[in-house]
């Protein structure tokens, strides 16, 4: 064969690849347009239960039909702060479950029949869909068109496959190492990790996989054997993300590598009787004619696969600390570490998963609220303190979290922008809008509060004192404007904010507290109950106060009504 001939061979296989690529892509926006919403409240109820976090890995991972860009997504949230690295132990689990639900539908629909016949139909139905303006209904369209272009990439796959039967050194190798030992089943691993690494898609090897066994073209023996290498291979995609974030996420990618390499290692000894167990598994599974089925060759694939991601999951969940452990261990713990600074916003964040990395929009602002509501606390302290050098270290704290505030509000503002330019839902689209419009109302708070600071720090220097009535009056209303901090962040950090009556009562009492207060103000005035100055400063901090109400009381209603 010549050289041109095997250029040829390889693009056509390449490229039927890409096509099985790309159609996985858009099956799995238009999914995450459909349960996006679903899938975010999962996520952002996980809790240091390994058993619901394998769930929620499960979950995601299957609707968004990757374990890498469940993984990336899992180290950009651990790098941020906003999971635990204990807690993504469960999800690195079932992420890798849920990565195997791809095989069968391959199974069942790409080796059973002769899909063409059923997709161009298939497709044709899904035109009414497509161009309809109910977004729902859009997304299921889009589903069924990637659903469609995966399974025709596939056909294309195994069309193209047999040309390389006769003439491919690597499969000639491969077929060769079949009857090796030991150390040629490792080899066939490394195979199966560089390849899915060069791919960047462990669904995509895996389905090569079984079209080259489905052809006869490599044994059961070097399948399996590469299946485990592809499952090793796919952690290179988080481990790649976590090089540029801090060594909490890189603990995670590590711990998603230890638990694929952890299986390998404990199945390659038993391999033999594992494959057999499979064998029969699947002769069970599908009758007397078994021998003569089409779909037994990737069935057994699936089986081993499923099989070996569960049962390492089910072992290894009960040692989610030790894994932790050892991570820490190889990732050493540093003093540093606790102030070290979150991820901000990677481009990473921002890929295939953009309906759930609006959760992490959300935790983000969480954080801008409840800086903002530290910041307010700290402003009855500076009113009170009369040692100087505690008063100079609040004011000097004021500014640097206005400041942050500031750069917080535009990294928020950038990464929401960056959304808006993926494929998002209806829903997802309404949810960016409020964001943004949240992110104003909290930097806005805050902008408010080094006002309030600067308002206290002018009065100081002119000596302007507040009597005890006015004194116990701020105290009042600085009492309500926290409450309406804390509700905020309490509305903030619930994935699927809710109407809360009590939270426009707290609104009410600001204002009529506001009326009240600066109408006795000009009463005292009149009465020279204090001198002018004072009371000049005494009601800029009344009305910032209540201005500060309305911002946080803003926040609520968006979150409630987007």
């Amino acid at each position: 064969m010549n050289t041109t001939g095997l250029i040829y061979d390889l693009l056509s296989i390449f490229g039927s690849l890409v096509f099985f690529l790309y159609g996985m892509k858009i099956m799995s926006e238009s999914l995450q347009k459909v349960a996006g919403h679903r899938m975010r409240h999962y996520l952002s109820s996980i809790t240091s239960n390994p058993w619901r976090g394998l769930f929620t890995g499960m979950l995601i991972t299957g609707t968004i039909q990757s374990s890498s860009a469940a993984t990336v997504m899992l180290v950009g949230f651990v790098s941020a702060g906003l999971i635990p690295v204990l807690d993504s132990v469960g999800l690195v689990l079932g992420a890798n479950i849920g990565t195997t639900i791809t095989s069968w539908l391959i199974t069942f629909f790409g080796f059973s029949f002769n899909i063409r016949l059923a997709l161009l139909p298939l497709l044709a139905l899904t035109i009414p869909l497509y161009l309809s303006t109910n977004s729902s209904r859009k997304s299921v369209a889009e589903f069924f068109m990637g659903f469609s272009i995966m399974f025709f990439g596939l056909q294309f796959l195994r069309e193209t496959l047999p040309e390389i039967n006769q003439h491919s050194e690597i499969i000639s190798f491969l077929a060769r190492q079949a009857e090796g030992g030991f150390d040629s089943t490792l080899l066939i691993v490394l195979t199966g990790i560089v390849v899915t690494i060069l791919i960047q898609s462990s669904t995509a090897t895996i389905t090569l996989t079984m079209v080259m066994f489905s052809k006869d073209i490599i044994s059961f023996e070097v399948a399996a054997a590469l299946v485990i290498g592809e499952n090793i291979g796919t952690t290179a995609t988080a481990n790649i993300a976590a090089l540029i974030a801090n060594r909490n996420a890189k603990r995670t990618a590590l711990i998603h590598t230890l638990f694929n390499l952890t299986g390998a290692l404990l199945f390659l000894p038993f391999l033999q009787w594992y494959m057999q167990g499979v064998e029969n598994l699947s002769h069970l599974f599908l009758g007397p004619d078994s021998h003569e089925s089409e779909i037994l060759k990737p069935l057994q694939i699936s089986i081993f696969h499923s099989g070996f991601n569960i049962t390492m999951a089910l072992i290894l969940i009960h040692f989610t600390g030790r894994l932790v452990w050892l991570a820490n261990k190889i990732i050493s713990v540093k003093p540093f570490e606790s102030s070290e600074k979150a991820l901000s916003y990677r481009d990473n964040l921002v890929s295939s998963t953009s309906e759930i990395s609006l959760l992490f929009a959300m935790k983000k602002l969480h954080h801008m609220g409840q800086s903002v509501s530290n910041m307010f606390d700290m402003i009855p302290n500076l009113l009170l303190e009369k040692e100087p050098e505690r008063y100079a270290q609040l004011l000097e704290q004021l500014r640097d979290r206005e400041d942050e505030t500031d750069r917080k509000e535009k990294e928020v503002l950038e990464y929401l922008s960056r959304l808006t330019e993926s494929k998002l839902s209806s829903e997802g689209s309404r949810l960016v809008n409020s964001m943004m419009i949240v992110a104003n109302n909290i930097e806005s708070i805050a902008d408010i509060c080094y006002k309030m600071s600067k308002i206290i720090d002018n009065k100081n220097a002119q000596k302007a004192w507040f009597t005890q009535e006015q004194r116990n009056n701020l105290s009042e209303m600085f009492g309500l404007v926290q409450h309406s901090l804390l509700t905020m962040n309490q509305q903030l950090a619930q994935p699927e904010p809710k109407n809360m009556p009590a939270y426009a009562d707290i609104e009410e009492k600001i204002n009529t507290l506001r009326y009240k207060l600066l109408d006795q103000h000009q009463k005292d005035l009149k009465d020279s109950k204090y001198y002018v100055n004072a009371g000049a400063f005494y009601q800029q901090l009344v009305v910032y106060c209540e201005k500060i109400g309305d911002h946080s009381f803003n926040v609520s209603e968006v979150l409630t009504k987007h």
